[in-house]
């Protein structure tokens, strides 16, 4: 309770500086050390939104009216898939709905996200909208289509944003690099962040990573899952969107920190797991994890010395260079 308290003064004090002094004025003082000190801490609740959507940008010059565009575009998919079931229907139409829409998996998908919110599910307020960004975001990108774990990213930006903005900051954020690696399975960058990975936990955390060595768990079995929903269905929701917060600061090196970090808080309980209990934890992560303990542990992981997108060029060179001489 005391905890709570100290939070949430933390927060009012916080969300006046937010909006006085940094918001106005948001270009000039971004990068200013006071900005990203407070940064750290999170970012209040009632203006996180307006915080995510300057942090991310739109690079890809997004307007409300095109996502209203695909919106239309993924209804007609919808009901051109659904008119198929009942009436039969021409087999043209139905090759690119399922192309642009993967109708049945997205349907799947909403009613497991946040179960315990109880408000993305079929009658619930945000069943529609969340239907709706997954929809348009397959539809505006074919080419990578949904993938499962979208949900909960999408879900998320719902939660701060209103649906066109929110379709914005998801369609930006899933064209990073990173996000783009994975969501699009390239599985030779994929395996560069993985080895880049790996260099970071050897160096800080060996007792760990010879343990877990031993045991065969490599990262990809957490990792994935990890990356795919950053963090919003391992962590508890409010843990989560502090990680997204300085995620949105620092870029694609603070979701493998987090990881890093999330290893360090529980590496003496992790060095006497197996294989199975090892793997269970770290796919359900104690939902009493206490967010100042994480962050601590995440701020322990250093990569200035060893800059992390450096790493990631080493390791993307040599996998390529492996790559072409085995093709």
């Amino acid at each position: 309770m005391a905890q709570q308290l100290k939070y949430e003064d933390g927060i009012k004090s916080s969300l006046h500086v937010w909006q006085h002094e940094i918001l106005p004025k948001w270009d000039e003082v971004k990068k200013h050390k006071k900005t990203r000190d407070i940064w750290w801490q999170g970012v209040p609740p009632s203006i996180r939104g307006r915080v995510w959507m300057l942090a991310i940008k739109n690079e890809l010059n997004i307007t409300h009216e095109l996502f209203e565009i695909f919106l239309i575009r993924a209804k007609d998919r919808i009901r051109i898939c659904s008119e198929s079931e009942s009436e039969g229907i021409g087999l043209e139409e139905i090759h690119a709905a399922s192309r642009e829409n993967s109708v049945d998996v997205i349907k799947l998908d909403v009613a497991r996200t946040f179960p315990h919110l109880c408000i993305f599910q079929k009658g619930g307020p945000y069943f529609d909208l969340l239907h709706g960004v997954l929809g348009a975001y397959a539809c505006y990108r074919p080419d990578v289509g949904y993938v499962q774990g979208m949900s909960f990213i999408a879900a998320v930006f719902l939660l701060y944003l209103d649906v066109a903005d929110a379709f914005i900051c998801f369609a930006n954020l899933l064209n990073k690099s990173c996000q783009l690696a994975f969501f699009r399975l390239d599985q030779q960058v994929m395996q560069s962040y993985f080895n880049s990975f790996e260099e970071y936990y050897q160096d800080h955390l060996p007792r760990l990573f010879a343990h877990f060595d031993e045991l065969g768990i490599s990262p990809d079995l957490y990792i994935i899952d990890w990356m795919y929903t950053l963090y919003s269905k391992s962590l508890p929701l409010d843990v989560a969107c502090r990680v997204w917060d300085v995620f949105f600061r620092d870029g694609e090196e603070l979701l493998f920190r987090t990881a890093l970090g999330i290893l360090s808080l529980y590496e003496d309980v992790l060095l006497t797991m197996d294989f199975i209990q090892a793997a269970q934890f770290l796919t359900n992560i104690p939902v009493h994890i206490d967010s100042d303990k994480l962050f601590k542990h995440i701020d322990n992981i250093d990569m200035h010395q060893k800059k992390f997108g450096q790493v990631l060029m080493q390791h993307l060179a040599a996998n390529l260079a492996n790559h072409s001489g085995n093709s």
